[in-house]
């Protein structure tokens, strides 16, 4: 296939998915089934969109970023996450080409863009999503060939999921234990299992690494506006560390070995 043509494909199909993402967290958000109902609709006023209106960003942009039927601001979320969706789908074109492995790539990418949605809207990772997704990595780490930082093999998808999911876990308790409350969510360490068995134990640390850097301003920044409101907590703002351990499994899936080379490069006198 003509390269070109596929980065189209890619940038189209990415486009699609994250439309499909954003409908599907919307949906579980609030409980709810992503097939039922089985048309989009206005959240505002429940107006079914016709097909012009739910094609990925040009709806968007024909519509004036509003519902044309009660007038009410489309969410700029979603937009958003279309291009975002279109993006990863180019960069992963890019990294392993017209293959499985790009397909296995956009898959996961998108199963981690919804938990990142629900995460933004409920500080909850389901299970139903989490599971079944770490259950699928193991398969497919197990049945590809390896090729950048998928087909890892099964021995290494399951020491990535015990220091994924293990690691986190233990972590999450020992707070408890030490603290008396809850600092990391079990849905964060369900998450880890997912990113370990998919891309091994190397990436465990580099993820929640790359999700902690990526946080920490965002953290920042939700403190000092609850500070600002009069809180005597805003150092202990609640804050959904999903999308960052998300973000961070991406750009390892992305470019993982080439950051390893750059680091150990880096770090040798």
């Amino acid at each position: 296939m003509d390269f070109i043509l596929f980065q189209i494909l890619a940038a189209v199909l990415g486009l699609v998915l994250g439309s499909f993402a954003s409908c599907a967290a919307y949906r579980l958000a609030l409980g709810g089934s992503v097939t039922s109902p089985a048309r989009s609709f206005c959240p505002a006023c429940g107006h079914t969109l016709s097909w012009r209106e739910n094609i990925p960003l040009l709806g968007y942009l024909l519509q004036g970023g509003r519902c044309r039927f009660c007038e009410a601001k489309i969410p700029l979320r979603y937009p958003l996450t279309e291009l975002a969706s279109a993006g990863f789908a180019l960069a992963a074109a890019s990294v392993f080409g017209p293959t499985w492995h790009w397909l296995v790539a956009v898959g996961f990418g998108t199963l981690l863009l919804v938990l990142s949605l629900i995460d933004l809207e409920t500080f909850l990772l389901p299970d139903v999503l989490t599971l079944p997704g770490a259950a699928l990595a193991l398969l497919a780490s197990t049945l590809l060939p390896r090729a950048h930082t998928l087909g890892i093999g099964w021995r290494a998808a399951l020491w990535g999921a015990l220091a994924g999911g293990g690691g986190l876990w233990l972590l999450a308790w020992t707070y408890r234990r030490i603290r008396g409350e809850d600092g990391l969510g079990l849905g964060d360490a369900k998450l880890m299992l997912l990113v370990g068995a998919l891309l091994g134990p190397l990436a465990v640390p580099l993820t929640l690494f790359a999700g902690a850097v990526l946080a920490l301003p965002v953290g920042l920044v939700a403190a000092r506006r609850s500070a600002q409101q009069g809180s005597d907590d805003g150092l202990r703002t609640a804050l959904p560390f999903g999308p960052f351990l998300c973000a961070g499994a991406v750009a390892f899936l992305l470019a993982g070995p080439q950051f390893l080379r750059w680091w150990l490069g880096a770090a040798l006198p």
